[in-house]
């Protein structure tokens, strides 16, 4: 059941991917132009959220809370498949319309059913620590929260304030609370989960801290993707807050991780190693970027500027998140090392700095007055065909022996 739960969301992830591959296609052919691109920006971006990142979630607290052979989940995982391919073809096909809608909105349900399953079984484990379950428990909470923002779409856009800037900040809320709330809590909380598992110490202090300061920041926090809109002295005070404290409660949980460099060397391959550093790096980087918008000036050029924002979305669910999930399923053996896998990881790791390079770098020539980046269609759609290669490569490894 776990191996097919892994091939399930490397589908997923593929077919993100693939429509990577496709939209940065689009400026070069008429060939690829069988749909509109903001459909098929909207299938990229639900398959990245609700199909790979989800299912990758989803599949791990299976694996943590020894459900694998329950009957509960394998309905779970029929529904999920049944919402989640649908729900992509409907996007590709009509955006935003009757399908995509009802089909999103039956995968919001399967959270639910998601999140019930994952209370009730975290509850009746024992061997769950109270630092691990707060992460757990308050992962859920953001995830439900999130769910907020697609119901108020529909409500906004019926009331016809599609244009009206409420809409965008439904938007952002869904966003900000999905990968800043749901999807950083239950990694924080897995990834404790495998050094129980590993029998390596931590001090659980340093991550309690992490969790509540974290937390209670995530809710002023959610005025860092909205300054662009005028809030007053409270939305930036809000932002304010809400930048510092996700900053200290990610340093506190990176600084409790890097306290174990010792057991970590003697129980984990230097190639595990260095993806575990690597996501600490930019789990940072987002943190430290995030404080930027504080500087109005500054959050006005971010905010007009797509590369920027796209660049920020990639460093966030491509870099941080997915690097995440994927080194998590190498320390708990869902994914072996071996040659392929190491050959996929680093064709990836080679298209994501690419791609980010080539859109920061875009939004400074567009600063600067220098006018477009030269080369930039072609070097994004290098760095999309990396990444697409890398993740085929990695899925690959599931079927190869360990080295």
């Amino acid at each position: 059941m776990k191996r097919q739960m892994l091939h399930i969301a490397f589908f997923f992830f593929t077919l993100t991917a693939l429509t990577g591959v496709w939209l940065r296609l689009y400026v070069f052919s008429d060939a690829v132009k069988i749909t509109d691109y903001p459909y098929i920006l909207h299938g990229h971006s639900h398959i990245a959220v609700l199909g790979w990142t989800f299912f990758s979630a989803f599949l791990l607290l299976v694996f943590f809370l020894g459900q694998a052979s329950s009957n509960y989940v394998s309905v779970l995982i029929g529904l999920l498949v049944v919402v989640t391919i649908p729900m992509f073809v409907a996007f590709l096909i009509q955006g935003y319309a009757l399908y995509s809608i009802i089909f999103s909105t039956l995968h919001i349900f399967v959270q639910y059913l998601v999140a019930y399953f994952v209370i009730k079984h975290t509850r009746k484990n024992d061997a769950v620590p109270g630092v691990i379950r707060r992460f757990i428990y308050g992962a859920i909470v953001m995830l439900i929260i999130s769910s907020i923002g697609p119901f108020a779409l529909g409500a906004i856009a019926a009331n016809g304030l599609r244009n009206e800037p409420v809409f965008d900040m439904a938007v952002y809320f869904y966003l900000h609370f999905q990968y800043n709330g749901w999807l950083t809590l239950i990694l924080f909380g897995l990834f404790l989960f495998i050094l129980e598992r590993k029998s390596i110490a931590y001090r659980e202090k340093w991550f309690t801290y992490s969790f509540w300061i974290y937390t209670i920041s995530l809710f002023p926090g959610y005025f860092l993707s909205v300054l662009w809109h005028d809030f007053g002295s409270f939305g930036q005070l809000a932002a304010i807050i809400g930048a510092i404290g996700q900053l200290v409660g990610v340093s506190f949980f990176i600084a409790g991780i890097l306290q174990l460099r010792g057991p970590f060397k003697r129980n984990v391959s230097p190639f595990v190693r260095f993806h575990v550093h690597a996501v600490l790096l930019l789990l940072f980087v987002k943190s430290v970027l995030e404080l930027g918008l504080l500087y109005p000036p500054l959050a006005n050029l971010v905010y007009e500027t797509r590369s920027i924002v796209v660049g920020y979305l990639h460093l966030t669910l491509l870099g941080f998140i997915s690097l995440f999930f994927i080194t998590q399923f190498l320390l708990i053996g869902l994914l072996h090392e071996n040659g392929l896998i190491k050959v996929g990881a680093a064709i990836f790791f080679v298209g994501f700095i690419v791609n980010e390079l080539v859109l920061f770098l875009s939004g400074l020539y567009t600063w600067l007055g220098y006018g477009s980046l030269p080369l930039n269609q072609e070097l994004l759609l290098l760095a999309s065909i990396l990444l697409l290669a890398g993740i085929v490569a990695v899925w690959g490894s599931v079927t190869v022996k360990k080295a």
